[in-house]
């Protein structure tokens, strides 16, 4: 049985090797160590009110879902949004993921939020089958991301 509960700073010991394999899961080449993503997870966790760290369990940790509330959303109220929801090769095809995203939608809920959204890669077919399999419909946007010198760049041509 898989048991999801809203978490804090508890639960960043069990993140940490979950949080590496979702480096390593999604291609990352970077140097990160156990002791950075500990720093990193404890400096960058949700906070409530603003934020919902959610972690699955059975015996061992599965699986972890982070939200954020953000503003404006439709009507000028709040919306949340699912930065990561992860789980772990281990933990694939035993309900894990719809655990995380049930708790998700009652976490919203009983926050007064009536909006969650979230993105994936265009690449990832395994998780869009999964949110084609939840029935949550496809919402016809463009991503666009700014990073490392792309930023740097835009920001340079900033007066402030």
């Amino acid at each position: 049985m898989v048991d999801v509960k809203e978490a804090g700073p508890e639960a960043v010991a069990d993140l940490v090797p979950l949080v590496l394999e979702m480096e390593r899961f999604y291609g990352s080449d970077s140097d990160l160590d156990a002791t950075l993503a500990e720093t990193r997870l404890r400096a960058a966790l949700p906070q409530p009110p603003d934020g919902i760290l959610l972690v699955a369990r059975s015996s061992e940790p599965l699986g972890f879902a982070m939200l954020y509330r953000m503003f404006p959303g439709r009507d000028l109220e709040p919306m949340w949004y699912l930065k990561e929801l992860f789980v772990a090769a281990r933990g694939r095809g035993q309900g894990v993921g719809e655990g995380l995203m049930e708790a998700a939608a009652a976490a919203v809920l009983r926050r007064g939020g009536r909006r969650l959204e979230f993105t994936t890669g265009s690449d990832n077919a395994a998780a869009q089958r999964f949110y084609r399999r939840l029935e949550i419909p496809v919402v016809g946007k463009v991503f666009y991301r700014l990073e490392d010198k792309g930023l740097e760049r835009l920001a340079d041509l900033s007066p402030v």
